[in-house]
């Protein structure tokens, strides 16, 4: 018999953290490593360590993205098994220790999991999809893990995505907040979520001077709103809004389509945040896609939609 056939294993079993498990985005010291093995801001093929209020030695602002991307499964019974499933079979096709794994009360399924990843950057997202290509046209198939209209996507965003200072990084975001709310209608096919399912991202108040005046430190923070700014002191707002993503397709799709708003609302003027062709023109062929979902629900006109038709720039992903 071999020596190494008489040593014992380590096998660690995996499982679906508690919600919010360990402490809460309030108390980042204590949250930061309940599922993750460190805090990390993936950039476009590394990432940088943080510390454990999720900020970086050197100083430097984070532009990054962070996703909770909530799934119920129908082929498996057990939380357990699923964490297993997940973190070992589908999560190893990306750099280690992006995801980490919770459980959220609102979903159903026969076991489920929300999958929260690191901070990342719009390349770093870029760079890995194909990576979120085979985990939502290939493994969730396969395992009958859903992302539907009971599910979300909340997606988090650095405050410095929208600008250098303070200030601009302020008007940039009421200005977002003000689009969401405002074109709340549009932003629900924008973001893949069924309008008859906005219980935990219903519609904020969106008059204009409102949303120009906005105290972002003091903003509603509840489980029902569209756009929280509950965490903006820390350096992060966050989309409520964005539904579950059906397939690969949806989720790049959707991903540009915020992509695009993050980086228009820098430079659009509040008067036009109104108009449809002004805040898309120049958008790429996959955003594009969501406005033409958007005409055919008589949301965008068809003049609307041409005239951003014959401004779009091609970007080419898979």
């Amino acid at each position: 018999m071999r020596k190494d056939a008489k040593k014992t294993k380590d096998v660690e079993i995996t499982r679906v953290h508690g919600y919010h498990e360990g402490g809460s985005y309030n108390d980042a010291e204590s949250y930061a490593f309940a599922g993750f093995k460190g805090n990390k801001y993936f950039t476009s093929d590394r990432y940088v360590k943080l510390n454990a209020n999720f900020t970086r030695a050197d100083g430097k602002p984070l532009k990054g993205y962070g996703l909770e991307i909530e799934t119920e499964c129908f082929s498996i019974g057990n939380n357990d098994v699923l964490a297993e499933v997940l973190n070992k079979i589908i999560f190893p096709h990306f750099p280690d220790d992006l995801f980490k794994l919770q459980r959220d009360g609102s979903l159903r399924g026969e076991s489920s999991a929300e999958a929260i990843t690191q901070i990342m950057t719009r390349e770093f997202i870029r760079n890995n999809y194909a990576n979120f290509k085979v985990m939502y046209d290939t493994y969730f198939p396969a395992f009958k893990i859903a992302c539907g209209d009971r599910c979300g996507m909340h997606v988090n965003i650095s405050n410095g995505c929208f600008g250098k200072i303070k200030k601009m990084q302020d008007d940039a975001i009421r200005k977002l907040y003000y689009i969401v709310n405002h074109h709340y209608r549009l932003c629900c096919e924008l973001f893949n979520r069924n309008p008859a399912c906005t219980d935990y991202c219903a519609q904020m108040q969106n008059d204009k001077e409102y949303c120009k005046g906005l105290d972002l430190s003091h903003m509603p923070c509840s489980h029902g709103i569209s756009f929280n700014c509950g965490h903006y002191d820390s350096g992060r707002i966050e989309i409520r809004l964005v539904g579950g993503q059906k397939n690969y397709a949806c989720f790049r799709n959707t991903m540009e389509t915020v992509f695009w708003l993050v980086d228009r609302v820098k430079s659009l003027s509040w008067d036009d945040c109104d108009n449809i062709v002004k805040i898309f023109q120049g958008c790429n062929q996959y955003v594009l896609s969501r406005l033409d979902r958007a005409r055919g629900a008589g949301i965008v006109s068809t003049d609307d939609y041409m005239a951003i038709c014959a401004t779009i720039k091609r970007e080419e992903f898979i």
